[in-house]
């Protein structure tokens, strides 16, 4: 019966009742769009630093991360390798020799991160191909690298020219190597501003002279989620042999730590709006209720306890709030439907280099991406708070004293 009042009240005064719920609306859609833009760029920026650390679970020599150039190994690599592959949340390992040394020509020479790969498994870790601007990763060519393209211009080689690559081996002696451009990339995943170049794994394998080892293991999951237990289990295979086994927010914290600053930022700008509209949705209700004094006298001289009286403001708030929710999830459904399709790419609003803690995030285009939990609780959240803003009014109708209120004339 309330609930059958409530709802012919509201259709009384049709301008005030399309204002709040236009407002209810409008903030919510508004949220949820925001949440899953946030949502997507935190993903697009995770997967910008995987690419760049080499994985979501890392495992090096013992003090690597620290001093990444102390020539730090891991022995038996396809041994450790086979032993990460058989924990079930594992997507796919990648072992990698690195290095960091010189590419050159005759006439000039470019600091890099020299990668020694295998294109199958790399595949699963940074999208090479995807990226390359001309040539290929890794053909029949003897000795192929692939080198970003601002490198390429650096030491003017196209397709097929020679570069030397100039590291320091595992005796700390200077080796080089002769290889063969084979592909150039528009951007690398370089690391405080260095360039990266990929070669095959046992070629700088033998080069360095690791034998049967590598420099690191980097692992694929199905769901980073559960990043932490898997390196868990891995510390535990590992144990006693002088291996560091790190997620990739242990691997860079600044990075971690800029996200959830972030996601801090986010949920305060939120609640400012949230609150901005309770004010009003709190305010509006005040005015009705001061505007319905006669009414709500009625209701009291027919028998409707003070209670009740407050419990059919509180569901007159509760049915508009519910009606703005839903306006407003078509809204934030078909933002997202619309940051899906088209996206926003950050390199068409400004001509720079994205870099967070280190790491280059050129090429990122945000798009949408819905976390349940997310969207649940924000509308958890939005309900109860509109609801506690029309707690006042309904208390203030409470206390109208039905002698007094029959009196008052619209």
């Amino acid at each position: 019966m309330l609930l059958k009042i409530a709802w012919r009240n509201l259709w009384r005064n049709k301008t005030r009742t399309f204002i709040v719920i236009s407002a209810i609306a409008f903030s919510y859609g508004l949220m949820l769009w925001m949440f899953g833009i946030a949502d997507d760029s935190y993903a697009e920026m995770e997967e910008a630093v995987v690419a760049a650390v080499g994985g979501q679970v890392l495992v090096h020599g013992e003090g690597y991360w620290d001093f990444p150039t102390g020539g730090q190994s891991i022995a038996d690599v396809e041994q450790r390798r086979a032993q990460i592959e058989e924990i079930r949340e594992v997507q796919r390992v990648a072992q990698r020799v690195v290095a960091y040394g010189l590419v050159g020509t005759a006439r000039t020479n470019e600091g890099a991160q020299i990668l020694g790969v295998r294109a199958d498994d790399e595949r699963y870790f940074y999208d090479v191909e995807g990226r390359l601007a001309e040539g290929e990763f890794f053909s029949d060519r003897d000795s192929p690298i692939v080198i970003g393209k601002g490198e390429a211009n650096d030491l003017g080689v196209g397709i097929g020219d020679r570069v030397v690559i100039t590291v320091t081996d595992l005796d700390g002696e200077v080796t080089r190597g002769v290889f063969f451009v084979d592909g150039i990339m528009e951007a690398t995943p370089g690391e405080h501003g260095e360039g990266r170049g990929y070669v095959r794994f046992e070629e700088l394998q033998q080069l360095l002279g690791y034998g049967d080892g590598a420099t690191q293991l980097g692992v694929r999951l199905y769901d980073d989620d559960v990043r932490y237990s898997v390196a868990s289990r891995i510390r535990d295979q590992f144990e006693g042999h002088q291996l560091e086994v790190m997620t990739w927010d242990e691997a860079v914290p600044e990075f971690a730590a800029l996200i959830e600053f972030d996601e801090l930022f986010t949920y305060f700008y939120m609640f400012i709006i949230i609150f901005i509209v309770a004010l009003g949705i709190m305010n509006t209700f005040l005015m009705a209720v001061m505007e319905r004094v006669r009414e709500i006298g009625l209701f009291s001289a027919l028998g409707l306890t003070p209670k009740r009286i407050g419990l059919l403001i509180l569901l007159e708030t509760a049915v508009m709030t519910a009606v703005g929710m839903a306006i407003g999830l078509a809204l934030g459904l078909m933002g997202h439907w619309w940051m899906v399709t088209y996206g926003l790419d950050i390199s068409a609003i400004a001509d720079i280099d994205m870099e967070m803690a280190g790491l280059s995030l050129d090429m990122m285009v945000i798009h949408s991406h819905i976390v349940p939990a997310r969207w649940i609780g924000g509308s958890i959240a939005i309900f109860v708070v509109i609801l506690i803003s029309a707690a006042y009014p309904a208390w203030k109708a409470t206390r109208l004293a039905p002698s007094e209120a029959m009196r008052f004339y619209e």
